[in-house]
């Protein structure tokens, strides 16, 4: 479970490089120093996945986008199987302001269902889920500043502001230790330089849809005279990058620098839907296999073009999509 909460936390040239980019086969165009607003389009949405095992549980996790006109939603749902079963999930949401910002986040609602065991193991994490509103989509983070260019120079972000938020949110988790806690993190921030830059480095199309990609760097440099610290903040040495499909949807992570959470990140598959029809797949094993990569593209290519036809005919006859809309993505499909 620890595995799943750090994840959330970090739910933070040539002209063209046909060449691998550290690990990942992909071909990287870096002419494009800076982009269009990085817009949240509607009706677009992203679903990611990631499977995980360990002694004696298996754990499930994923994390759903979906993109309207005026807001963005996000849902976090674990599923517990093994010794303790069950599930939990969590929603939040975000205005979409007119120039294309977000506004405050909030949180949604819970669900929580399984076996005794479940719910008194993850009682202690409740609070966390509630709270991380806050720090999801943060700029702060990994994430784009929505309704802005990406550019192709280091944004240095105020990490001791960031770090903070992370710790105000550790401290619901924990009312008990808060003292000690505060007392610990006050320590920590008097005595480190807390460094994070993230930077536009290109764009790659997989499957014929544009990914802009992210270059994150989190890295805290302690000072101080306590050596079980430099432990601590060791675990906050990310360098990592980010793709963003062209609708703004969030999909997967490539940790750059392996750390613990590196086996979730890199488990991950997410898959990018225009209004319920599937156009793009794209994770990190598939990223590095080209043979992978050819598989998916041809998946996606074979689909049944009458199912996927009769779907977007029950969405336009429902009035969920415009005559324009309808012509537009039936012309993606049987091409």
């Amino acid at each position: 479970m620890k595995k799943i909460i750090f994840f959330i936390f970090f739910i933070f040239f040539q002209n063209i490089a046909i060449a691998e980019l550290y690990e990942l086969e992909i071909d990287v165009n870096s002419s494009e120093k800076i982009t269009k607003n990085i817009l949240i389009k509607n009706g677009y949405s992203s679903k990611c996945s990631a499977y995980l095992e360990e002694s004696n549980e298996s754990v499930n996790l994923e994390i759903n986008f979906y993109g309207y006109s005026n807001k963005i939603r996000m849902d976090i749902i674990l599923m517990l199987n093994e010794y303790s079963q069950g599930n939990m999930r969590f929603g939040y949401e975000a205005k979409i302001n007119q120039n294309g910002t977000l506004g405050k986040k909030k949180f949604t609602g819970m669900e929580l269902n399984g076996s005794s065991e479940f719910k008194k193991e993850v009682e202690p994490y409740v609070n966390v889920f509630k709270n991380i509103g806050d720090l999801i989509l943060e700029e702060g983070g990994y994430y784009p500043e929505y309704g802005k260019p990406l550019k192709a120079i280091p944004e240095k972000i105020d990490g001791k502001k960031l770090f903070k938020k992370m710790v105000k949110l550790l401290l619901k988790t924990m009312p008990d230790q808060s003292k000690e806690l505060r007392k610990l993190f006050s320590h920590l921030m008097k005595n480190s330089d807390i460094k994070i830059t993230k930077e536009f480095i290109g764009y790659t199309e997989i499957v014929n849809q544009r990914y802009n990609l992210i270059e994150y760097k989190f890295k805290i440099d302690y000072y101080g005279d306590k050596p079980e610290f430099r432990e601590v903040t060791n675990e906050f040495n990310l360098h990592q990058i980010a793709f963003f499909h062209e609708s703004g949807m969030p999909t997967i992570v490539y940790d750059i620098i392996p750390y613990n959470e590196t086996p979730i990140h890199h488990s991950m598959i997410c898959k990018v839907y225009d209004n319920n029809i599937l156009i793009s797949e794209i994770s990190v094993p598939m990223l590095k296999d080209l043979s992978k990569l050819k598989k998916t593209t041809d998946n996606l290519n074979d689909k049944d073009f009458v199912d996927q036809l009769n779907k977007l005919n029950d969405l336009y006859k429902s009035g969920v999509l415009t005559e324009e809309e309808f012509e537009k993505a039936k012309k993606r499909i049987l091409n």
